[in-house]
């Protein structure tokens, strides 16, 4: 009788000892896997937003009949857009993080028999950083032929937005290569609805 107590006792105490052992290999698995699903999904969100941010930018100034400069508190002043991106970018930290290109692109119109309307390659561009002292970002615009097809006197309004985001700061913690920074990057362009936005506004 005894000894099967004492057998049934090494059991449950073996038992226990195995189930500690599991918890504390499976323990660190559980404690990334949640971090990173939820590092994954603010990775996400702030791409969302950047996306969000370069679309409703490019909206703004095609719908202005000018553009102006000014004290960047009124529409048509286009330096207000870089301080509606900092509403744009909340809850990210565009002031820290942030950066805004906007850019005008015209048509011109080639020579010859048969002249072809082309996107000038020389726009006039606006460049906003977050901070201020900081230097501008730069534009990733290489060429245009991701361009709507121009036609004869046509312009296009460009907002370039980007955003340096460290994403799986703490899930490194378990897996550094996950780390490290990587620029958010997005872009929008609309026709404005009007024909004055050729000419280059004043940028502050």
């Amino acid at each position: 009788m005894n000894t099967n107590r004492r057998t049934a006792a090494r059991r449950r105490h073996l038992q226990r000892g195995v189930a500690a052992l599991e918890a504390a290999l499976l323990m660190p698995v559980a404690i990334f896997l949640l971090l990173g699903s939820f590092e994954t999904y603010q990775y996400f969100r702030a791409d969302a937003i950047v996306a969000r941010a370069s679309f409703a930018v490019a909206n703004g100034v095609a719908m202005q009949p000018k553009l102006i400069g000014g004290s960047c508190k009124q529409s048509d002043s286009v330096c207000t857009y870089s301080t509606i991106a900092q509403d744009l970018f909340t809850p990210l930290n565009y002031e820290a993080h942030g950066g805004l290109i906007i850019s005008g692109f015209k048509t011109d119109v080639g020579s010859g028999s048969n002249p072809k309307a082309e996107w000038d390659d020389d726009p006039w561009s606006c460049s906003y950083k977050g901070s201020k002292g900081a230097a501008g970002p730069e534009s990733r615009i290489a060429d245009t032929e991701d361009f709507p097809p121009p036609r004869a006197g046509d312009t296009l309004i460009v907002a370039e937005v980007f955003y340096e985001y460290e994403p799986y700061i703490m899930s490194s913690k378990f897996w550094s290569s996950l780390g490290g920074t990587k620029m958010l990057y997005s872009r929008f362009f609309f026709r404005p609805r009007f024909e004055e936005l050729g000419a280059k506004p004043p940028c502050h």
